[in-house]
């Protein structure tokens, strides 16, 4: 159970009540807070909702995000080729760079790059068709993780509505301003989501995530960030 009171945050696990307030530094509403989460006690997230659902669960700590999609935007080129962007930011904080800097959120800019098709392609969770940059924003300071993942697509990108599936996508922390306090490190992450197109968010989302890697400091052990003295 989640109890939320202006200025902390707590979840109520198997009878006792762990505080949050002091282990996350940054700060974070109710329905993006980084749940601290213990299958031993039996800790739940909060549930989602809005048309589109995820999770990016961490495989080094019992840690994991849930956030809830209000925007859910998409913009395609052609049948392989597909950006689309998901946040629980609403879409004119995504096209405002000022509203961008100060926001608390979390935004997913995922880009297929080829659809599967039966006897071409192939067509299982651990194939890869999608990349993933997944922004964590938090005022003054972010993280940035990133990887890729299987999209199965539930029809092609043509008219105004794209919907479909990423399966067990891995990422991890690449890069992150200088006080980020990164709860996650690697993990993996699934979601479902219904989009609209709109070229003109997710081209805006989209060049303010791209500002923000080329600004913030790689990760010291990722080896395609971290280069030679």
């Amino acid at each position: 159970m989640i109890v939320y009171r202006p200025g902390r945050v707590k979840v109520l696990c198997g009878g006792r009540v762990a505080n949050l307030f002091g282990m996350v530094r940054t700060r974070f509403p109710v329905c993006l807070v980084l749940l601290v989460l213990s299958t031993q006690t039996g800790c739940r997230a909060i549930g989602l909702g809005g048309g589109g659902r995820g999770e990016f669960v961490s495989d080094e700590q019992p840690t994991k995000l849930a956030p809830r999609f209000v925007t859910r935007v998409f913009d395609s080129t052609d049948d392989n080729t597909v950006d689309i962007v998901l946040s629980d930011l609403d879409r004119e904080t995504l096209r405002d760079r000022d509203a961008m800097d100060g926001a608390v959120g979390q935004v997913i800019c995922a880009r297929m790059f080829i659809a599967p098709m039966a006897g071409r392609t192939p067509i299982e969770p651990t194939a890869c068709t999608v990349t993933l940059r997944y922004l964590v924003l938090a005022g003054d300071e972010y993280g940035i993780y990133a990887g890729g993942g299987f999209l199965l697509p539930g029809d092609r990108p043509r008219g105004r509505r794209f919907k479909g599936r990423i399966l067990n996508a891995t990422m991890r922390l690449v890069s992150s301003s200088p006080g980020f306090k990164d709860l996650i490190g690697s993990g993996r992450m699934s979601l479902s989501f219904s989009a609209r197109r709109d070229a003109e968010t997710v081209r805006r989302a989209t060049r303010r995530g791209d500002f923000l890697a080329f600004s913030a400091l790689p990760v010291p052990d990722y080896p395609l960030l971290s280069g030679d003295d």
